[in-house]
């Protein structure tokens, strides 16, 4: 090895490293713009988008010289041994993977922000265990794969005829230095500038997430990371969400609270002694417990993607809801009712356990068995307890996990087929009128058999591809009528609203045959959206996060079990942790449960509060986010916020702290349960 080339060789490297940091930051700014053209909406003014940019910058430097430097380290034996040439050509080739994948990510966030409105977050990582054909599936039908595949070609043909050609252009004009010393000093000071880019600062500290606060609008703050890192973030989230760890106080932490003590004491309890809380965590239902004959069927419905907003659409002229109509005067339906998750399976998890860790039930997990479970007070009371589902009951291990929740039975499409030979249905599920068969089927029997059931519904049909080759009445659909902010493609469009109709008919059908029969009397049913139904608007977000999430919820409540009063606030925000307390307390009285929520029907003196995401909390005056440290968002119309936050008065503060250390102790109860069971 010859001591004279070493430095000189290595400076060819360095033009390519810094290439690389040159283009992801321009690749980060473009994926930006395409958001902020996207999803910014007219009302925005352009001075919000360049603090996101600026402060963008900063984190696609980052991004692209960690990237540099695992390039340079990569390359460095090859350099090491003499193989300089090769190092450098091998250098070009790993710098169009890298620039190709940044492409893709942000590509693939950019659709991914269309149906979940938000970026890339632990849900992405659920679709890998979600029915892999089925999301292909929608994927192929409903995004366009094709253009995607040709672009993507497209983009690694320019980056392989320009990477090279721009890394020699620079390697030309490169500084240079006489001598070794000078050259090594060069090596040294890009070596050093690499790191502290990487680090993102060159204070104490590097760059932290609360740094990308560069706004009072949480739209543009969401632009200041870019995809890989957004990734890299979820990444992190979700292995401290599944991994439980060994510290049953992370969740306490992360909303703010220095102890188990502190977090009781916000919450009102009269003392932090662990005992103490978990004693509080499980109130009984007031009221003298019945005997079981005297008892109520229960039917909890977790109806697919059944958002609130579509309902404003909803007209002679665009039948929304077919049969579900005329029902609704029979219950109480939900104006504020808040969708809990922004997922199926995370939804699931926060309504029958009470979790606000999920994933929860993955893994080593599905086969833990936990106290907080929604079926444990029905099934102490006597009661049959079972989950129906459209789909396969392998979709998150659901067959295995709730089997050891205290549910009796999970039934799924294979139990309907077995029962309904001509059921069928999509990718996801078996259409929704047969699982409402096969329900009915469920409550005759155990009625017939002296038998009460609580029985937990999961429908399908209205989820992408929005696929409906099966009969259905034929009710009048106008896409036009959720006017100019709906999707372009009026023939997806119009696919949308036909599942939606067709899920809302064939529940309507459901409890209308429920009604009208001997059962009808004896059985309480309770329905809500999972989430919202996601891509069929362009939103102004924050600005209308409120039609994000709220969801479509009723109660219907026999006279014989339905207490005295005037029922259920309807116009009070509440949300999915508010169901089981409700059921359970109607029901089952006497019974102990796991505190998520309030009972429904006692009216909240301060128009109700719900959470969505453990990270919005509604109320009457605005929507205060996040909930560790909250701005409040005035209400702006009935349907919207205003976008900018503002400091929130103090009774709203202690009402925010309240609701977070709530949070915080079944966080802390949860982790605390699967640490107990592993010991």
């Amino acid at each position: 090895m010859h001591a004279r080339s070493l430095p000189s060789q290595t400076a060819r490297l360095f033009p390519r490293l810094w290439l690389l940091v040159a283009t992801t930051a321009a690749l980060g700014a473009v994926a930006r713009l395409c958001l902020w053209v996207a999803y910014a909406g007219a009302e925005r003014g352009n001075e919000l988008l360049w603090p996101a940019l600026l402060q963008g910058l900063r984190y696609d430097l980052v991004a692209g010289a960690a990237a540099a430097l695992l390039v340079g380290l990569l390359m460095a034996p090859l350099w090491l041994i003499g193989w300089r040439g090769r190092a450098v050509r091998w250098a070009q080739w790993m710098l169009v993977g890298v620039l190709l994948s940044f492409v893709l990510l942000s590509v693939c966030e950019h659709f991914y922000y269309a149906f979940y409105k938000t970026r890339f977050d632990p849900i992405v990582f659920g679709m890998f265990e979600d029915d892999t054909g089925a999301i292909l599936e929608t994927v192929w039908q409903d995004y366009p794969v094709i253009p995607g595949l040709f672009g993507l070609g497209v983009a690694a043909l320019v980056l392989h005829w320009s990477v090279p050609r721009a890394g020699h252009w620079l390697g030309a004009r490169w500084p240079k230095a006489g001598g070794n010393w000078g050259r090594i000093s060069l090596l040294v000071v890009q070596c050093v500038l690499l790191v502290l880019l990487a680090r993102g600062s060159v204070g104490t500290f590097p760059l932290v997430r609360r740094d990308v606060t560069v706004s009072a609008d949480p739209f543009v703050n969401a632009l200041v990371l870019n995809a890989p890192l957004t990734l890299y973030r979820a990444a992190r989230i979700r292995a401290k969400e599944t991994d439980i760890g060994a510290d049953p106080l992370v969740g306490v932490r992360r909303l703010g609270f220095a102890s188990l003590e502190e977090a009781a004491r916000v919450a009102g309890l009269p003392s932090g002694e662990p005992e103490q809380v978990r004693a509080a965590l499980f109130p009984v239902a007031p009221g003298q417990p019945r005997a079981l004959a005297q008892s109520p069927h229960v039917v909890m419905g977790l109806l697919e993607s059944f958002g609130q907003d579509l309902l404003f659409s909803d007209g002679p002229g665009n039948d929304l809801l077919g049969r579900l109509r005329a029902e609704l005067a029979y219950g109480h339906r939900f104006d504020n009712f808040i969708s809990g998750q922004n997922g199926t399976h995370p939804q699931l998890e926060n309504l029958l356990l009470g979790s606000p860790i999920t994933p929860l039930t993955g893994g080593r997990n599905a086969r833990l068995s936990f106290d907080t479970s929604a079926a444990l007070p029905f099934k102490r009371a006597g009661y049959r307890t079972v989950f129906l589902y459209g789909g396969g009951s392998d979709w998150r291990e659901i067959g295995t996990a709730f089997t050891r929740q205290g549910f009796d039975r999970v039934y799924d499409a294979r139990d309907i087929r077995a029962r309904f030979a001509d059921a069928h249905g999509t990718d996801w599920g078996l259409y929704d009128a047969w699982l409402f068969r096969f329900a009915e089927d469920l409550l005759v029997q155990a009625d017939a058999k002296g038998e009460r059931l609580f029985l937990v519904l999961l429908t399908t049909t209205n989820h992408p591809p929005f696929e409906l080759d099966t009969p259905r009445r034929n009710l009048p659909l106008d896409p036009a009528a959720l006017g100019p902010r709906a999707l372009d493609d009026k023939a997806e469009l119009r696919s949308m609203l036909a599942t939606y109709q067709y899920q809302a008919d064939e529940f309507g059908g459901f409890v209308q045959t429920l009604r009208q029969g001997p059962l009808g009397e004896r059985t309480i049913i309770a329905a809500a959206g999972d989430h919202n139904l996601r891509t069929h608007y362009r939103y102004d977000l924050p600005a209308e996060q409120p039609d994000v999430d709220r969801v479509f919820a009723w109660l219907r409540v026999p006279d014989a079990y339905a207490p005295a009063g005037a029922g259920p606030d309807t116009r009070a925000f509440a949300g999915h942790a508010d169901l089981i307390p409700t059921l359970v307390s109607l029901a089952v009285p006497g019974q102990r449960y796991f505190a998520t929520g309030r009972n429904l029907w006692q009216a909240p003196g301060d128009g109700g509060q719900a959470l969505a995401q453990f990270d919005r909390m509604y109320t009457a005056e605005g929507m205060l986010m996040p909930l560790h440290a909250p701005l409040l968002h005035a209400w702006h119309s009935p349907r919207q916020v205003r976008p900018e936050g503002t400091v929130p008065d103090a009774a709203a503060t202690v009402s925010a702290r309240r609701a977070a250390a709530g949070v915080a102790l079944r966080d802390w109860y949860i982790r605390d349960q699967v640490l107990r069971v592993r010991k």
